[in-house]
């Protein structure tokens, strides 16, 4: 078998989430799975480019590069949400106007503007008499919610990641020495514990019981999957509502008290603790 087949060279290539909270940990499983995946997608030499399957795998490696990019970034927004909202009550005393005031002030110093309202006669920046509509774009909802690019976590549903819990249910049903074999084309024997600190080879029913225990998990990871986008997409939402609108321009305490409360109970699997921003938790 080619060194660069074997199952530690794929762990290795999984860009796994650097914590040990429940979350990271299901969502490591969950890339290691994918990873599993976009290997047995790979093409290997150009007539993989064609064929009956050419196109499924066309498809399932492109998917993997998806799902991996929405749980790098479910992560990643959550870690943000989580950031942003702390310093906003320990730097700026939970004070939107204090907050949007400091980050405008800071961008214009930064990047500058092309409007000379926000410039006094003499070039410096203005600092009395901004108005809302100058601190619009500086609001701690729009450091957690991004209206004018692509995102991977605010644009994806929960029924675009159906391919990935099917194809977790389908990989139950092969391990990864099968993977390796469909690879390799070479047979490759399997060996587990037995019992008294050796290896014995596995029995066609020690096969048959890894892939129900397989099967099993796969269901449950395809559930966890579906409630923690269902979670996201709830919360995405709520937050983009305040985004785009006068509430924005509230100090919303409560709302982003509950938001950092969601935060924690999600990356600690308590999902049943997920609640609406306007409603006590």
């Amino acid at each position: 078998m080619r060194k660069d087949l074997n199952i530690q060279t794929m762990k290795e290539h999984v860009d796994l989430i650097s914590s040990d909270l429940p979350l990271a940990k299901l969502f490591n499983r969950i890339l290691f799975k994918v990873e599993t995946i976009r290997v047995m997608s790979l093409p290997r030499i150009f007539d993989d480019l064609h064929g009956e399957m050419a196109t499924e795998k066309m498809q399932n490696f492109y998917e993997t590069i998806l799902w991996e990019k929405w749980i790098q970034g479910v992560w990643k927004r959550l870690e943000d949400w989580a950031e942003v909202i702390n310093g906003y009550f320990e730097e700026y005393n939970g004070s939107w106007e204090y907050y949007a005031l400091s980050q405008r002030l800071d961008f214009i110093k930064e990047w500058g503007s092309d409007d000379d309202d926000d410039y006094n006669p003499d070039g410096s920046i203005k600092t009395e008499g901004i108005t809302r509509e100058q601190l619009k774009y500086h609001t701690v909802f729009k450091d957690i919610y991004f209206n004018e690019c692509f995102d991977i976590v605010q644009d994806t549903k929960p029924d675009d990641l159906i391919p990935l819990i099917c194809s977790l249910g389908a990989l139950s049903n092969m391990s990864v020495i099968d993977v390796l074999q469909d690879i390799s084309g070479k047979q490759v024997p399997t060996f587990i514990a037995d019992g008294q600190g050796g290896l014995r080879q596995a029995s066609f029913v020690d096969k048959t019981e890894r892939k129900l225990n397989d099967t099993i998990e796969a269901d449950n990871l395809g559930q966890m999957i579906f409630l923690i986008a269902k979670r996201m997409e709830m919360l995405t939402d709520k937050i983009k509502s305040y985004t785009d609108s006068e509430r924005a321009f509230d100090d919303n305490k409560e709302v982003l008290n509950r938001l950092l409360c969601n935060v924690d109970a999600l990356m600690h699997l308590r999902l049943d603790e997920i609640c609406n921003l306007e409603v006590e938790c």
